[in-house]
């Protein structure tokens, strides 16, 4: 981060950043040319081949890989499990999730919040895109997941190691990838038996997809799993874990909070506070575009293939005043501008489940000031790290948390 601010002061509005997986990239760092690029055509700034490059353990043929008509297509499909009705449904089973899960967090001493709010968030994730219920399934679920990402698979984007055949990490990659399919069909077949009115979950919803651009193979849908998974729970559980730890340092928040809970989760002041949790601190290091034609971005001239990073913490940082500084009251007179808050995107590639994010930030964030109080666990606030591609807190987010 330190060096995206440093070239970012020098006034440029786009430079170039070298990397070992992807190669040589640009950073956008002007809000209004990030808003041109999110918001121009799917055909010349293609979001799926750049999450493909940027993480190669994604699979292709899923949401987050596919571009154009398939794109839009596989979107449509998915799309009624992440609004209305889903939600609407999804809000009393995040209650219960977080009371269960809530009541075995540890009080009166210092802990990291970030594996507890990954399991949480992860529970929400396997109800509603597999119908699985229980910690014991959704316990073999994060094992399956587990296998997957590990470091070896993330060189699968340098492609001359393609070379090594099976000992490859491509080949690797797809073994993993392989072993998760087997095991998402063997944890979804030990779930408890489900009534026909259960409403319907993404596997349901891909094998019934009428459109010929978006009805998927057996392989597919494991393919489609994984992506949604692994982007369905990792940045919610980051962006809760930042909410508890910056909560930790302002007391006065979490007072004001409680006074509203529990019906706090649909008050204005816990819409600001997420909405400044998610500028300070946004889960995803970056939005990544592939341009697929030459073209000319803040003065410089890019070759077609040339790959944009839009880091949202860097265009934050053109938030006024104090953008170093947590201040939730910042947000209660207005809604964030979409040119300097990028936590989901934007554009018609906007995070799909942008809603449910917010939901479980909601809904979890009012259960805990309800139930607990919360104190610092160290002397500072915690820096951002680099955790794939997510910027997680640097100790987890410790903090203590006291029953109220």
């Amino acid at each position: 981060m330190s060096t995206l601010l440093r070239e970012a002061g020098t006034g440029s509005q786009a430079f170039a950043l070298a990397t070992l997986i992807a190669g040589r990239m640009w950073v956008v760092a002007a809000p209004d040319l990030a808003h041109e690029v999110l918001h121009s055509l799917d055909a010349r700034y293609r979001a799926g081949t750049a999450n493909r490059r940027i993480l190669p353990v994604l699979p292709q043929g899923t949401v987050l890989t596919l571009d154009g008509t398939a794109h839009r297509a596989r979107r449509r499909a998915l799309a009624p499990l992440f609004h209305g009705d889903s939600l609407a449904k999804l809000a009393p089973i995040i209650r219960d999730v977080a009371a269960s899960e809530l009541a075995r967090w540890p009080t009166g001493r210092p802990f990291a919040v970030l594996p507890r709010t990954r399991f949480m968030t992860l529970r929400i994730a396997a109800q509603l895109l597999l119908g699985i219920e229980g910690p014991a399934l959704v316990g073999e679920l994060e094992r399956h997941l587990s296998m997957v990402l590990r470091p070896y698979t993330m060189l699968a984007g340098i492609d001359r190691m393609a070379r090594l055949g099976p000992a490859s990490p491509q080949a690797f990659a797809e073994r993993r990838r392989g072993g998760f399919a087997r095991g998402i069909a063997q944890v979804r077949r030990a779930r408890t038996p489900r009534p026909r009115s259960a409403p319907p979950d993404a596997v349901d919803v891909l094998r019934a997809a009428t459109d010929s651009d978006s009805q998927p193979s057996d392989a597919e849908i494991a393919d489609e799993l994984f992506a949604l998974l692994l982007a369905g729970h990792e940045t919610t559980a980051t962006a809760l874990a930042w909410a508890i730890h910056l909560l930790a340092w302002d007391p006065n928040t979490v007072k004001a909070l409680s006074a509203g809970a529990p019906n706090g989760a649909a008050g204005p002041l816990m819409d600001a506070v997420i909405s400044e949790v998610l500028r300070l601190r946004p889960p995803l290091v970056d939005i990544v575009r592939e341009l697929a034609e030459p073209a000319r971005l803040g003065g410089v001239a890019l070759e077609a293939g040339a790959l944009l990073l839009i880091p949202p913490s860097l265009i934050h940082q053109h938030t006024r005043p104090t953008p170093d500084a947590f201040i939730a009251e910042r947000f209660l007179a207005r809604h964030p501008d979409p040119r300097t808050w990028l936590p989901f995107g934007g554009g018609e590639r906007r995070c799909l489940g942008a809603s449910l994010a917010l939901l479980e930030l909601r809904e979890i964030l009012a259960h805990v000031v309800d139930r607990f109080e919360l104190r610092p666990a160290g002397g500072h606030r915690e820096d951002a790290r680099l955790h794939g591609t997510a910027l997680i807190p640097e100790r987890g987010g410790e903090v203590v948390m006291q029953s109220r």
